[in-house]
């Protein structure tokens, strides 16, 4: 497919171009009066936005602002790695971990394990369960060197995940990695008591990893929690290696109960805490740690684990806006012998989308496939004609059903939730500070449906103008429509 992407290219990028230039939306500003007047009362400044809203089955345009103009999209990027991966890859792809003993299993007892990383973003608690049980019923019942990792099925280099915001601990700040588990996560519930005593429980807890709790009973709401109430991870004294969380700072006098999550930034640990564990649980017995090494060419596998196919891990990635199924999508659209890199998967992302009518500019650059980027940079235009690529692909129900859906689901599913607009919007969303963007489509009171695409990059301090603008915006969409 690769090869064929590049043939074809030259003809098609100049008949795309004849067409687009010819267009006689293109260049003309497009912006009815009751929307201009919509963002001079929000303070939102006309050249920070970009805005194009057409008919799917029409070019005339009923808004064209800004449309040329390459921006931050945020996770509406997550459109383009969706789709390049179901083109590319095809609905049935799937990823798979393989596991290694380094010696024979006959007796009931290992050295070690080798888990050989195939680059699977999904491996929940759940599935990790399903992977002990197998290995269980090979008759292993103990380890007694503990487990090794190969972590070698991507080449890029990891970043710290302290890099974009200073919040190491976000899930949103995870980075790529060929074998990791549950997205390292723990999911915590704070709980107020009637005596006003603070207790912070997990929801799961790996093995090796402890909570410290020495929060105090401050002022404030549940919206104050994530200003007042800090996680930090730091690491023990004892052997063998174990990982502290701390919880400090000032809970809010007014939340009974609060619901927060983090991320671990080792990946290692957190899946030998979390596989020792459920091990201990299932009457095996467990000694040593865990390393990094190589499974090597010439064993077969004792078990191999496939993860869901593309066509429902898509819905996660789009849906949730997971990052990391998003970048680990990103860096597996190569399926060569080559290396699986940023730079590799770049090439590929603008090829395909090249070859199936997708006009990008010279400035257009994916930095990771998840838009959680400042560097990464698109213009409206290019996200529109995606949306047209989407809709007229094979596999577009993949992708349509994919979308978040305003009051229901996904990160709409507490957003647009009035009359007029829940259930109207199917809207991939991209947030940063100072960047919000929406791009899907819109069904109008009158039934008809639009393509839509917004962005805006402006000052993090207007984010709450921004979304009461955004808001107005969608409201005159499908009402007048």
């Amino acid at each position: 497919m690769f090869s064929s992407c590049v043939n074809k290219q030259p003809l098609l990028f100049v008949l795309l171009v004849i067409s687009f230039i010819s267009s006689p939306a293109y260049g003309e500003k497009i912006l009815p009066k009751e929307i201009e007047v919509l963002a001079n009362k929000y303070g939102i400044p006309i050249e920070s936005l970009s805005i194009i809203m057409q008919p799917v089955d029409a070019d005339t345009r009923l808004i064209n602002l800004n449309p040329e103009m390459n921006r931050t999209p945020a996770s509406v990027l997550k459109l383009f790695t969706a789709f390049v991966a179901i083109e590319h890859l095809e609905p049935d792809f799937h990823w798979t971990t393989e596991v290694y003993s380094t010696d024979s299993v006959n007796d009931g007892a290992v050295d070690s394990l080798i888990f050989k990383g195939g680059g699977d973003p999904y491996i929940t608690i759940e599935r990790l369960e399903k992977m002990v049980l197998q290995l269980r019923n090979l008759g292993i019942k103990t380890i007694n060197d503990g487990l090794i990792v190969d972590q070698n099925f991507f080449q890029q280099p990891q970043i710290s995940t302290a890099d974009f915001d200073d919040d190491p601990l976000r899930p949103y700040n995870i980075s790529h990695s060929s074998f990791l588990i549950n997205s390292n996560r723990i999911d915590f519930k704070i709980t107020k008591n009637s005596n006003n005593a603070i207790q912070v429980n997990p929801e799961f807890l790996p093995d090796n990893v402890s909570v410290t709790n020495e929060l105090e009973l401050g002022s404030g709401s549940c919206s104050d929690f994530r200003e007042q109430v800090n996680f930090s991870q730091m690491t023990g004294k004892q052997e063998p290696f174990n990982l502290i969380i701390l919880v400090n700072g000032q809970y809010p006098r007014n939340c009974n109960q609060f619901e927060h999550d983090i991320s671990l930034t080792d990946a290692n640990h957190y899946f030998l805490g979390s596989f020792k564990k459920i091990w201990l649980e299932s009457g095996g017995l467990f000694n040593g740690y865990i390393r990094e090494g190589k499974a090597g060419f010439l064993k077969r596998p004792i078990i191999a684990f496939d993860s869901p196919r593309l066509e429902e891990i898509i819905i996660e990635a789009v849906k949730e806006s997971d990052n990391l199924i998003a970048r680990n999508l990103f860096l597996s659209l190569n399926q060569s012998l080559g290396r699986k890199d940023y730079k590799t998967s770049r090439r590929i992302m603008n090829n395909v989308l090249m070859d199936n009518g997708v006009v990008i500019n010279s400035n257009t650059f994916f930095e990771n496939g998840s838009g959680l980027s400042r560097k990464s940079t698109i213009s409206p235009e290019t996200v529109l004609s995606l949306l047209k690529a989407i809709k007229r692909h094979s596999s577009s129900e993949i992708i349509l059903k994919s979308l978040p859906i305003s009051g229901v689901d996904g990160t709409l599913e507490n957003k647009y939730k009035s009359d007029l607009l829940t259930n109207r919007l199917k809207l991939k969303t991209g947030t940063l500070d100072g960047v919000s963007g929406l791009a899907g489509f819109i069904t109008g009171l009158s039934g008809k449906e639009y393509a839509f695409v917004f962005l805006h990059n402006g000052i993090s301090d207007h984010s709450s103008e921004t979304a009461t603008f955004t808001t107005a915006l969608l409201n005159w969409a499908v009402s007048n429509n």
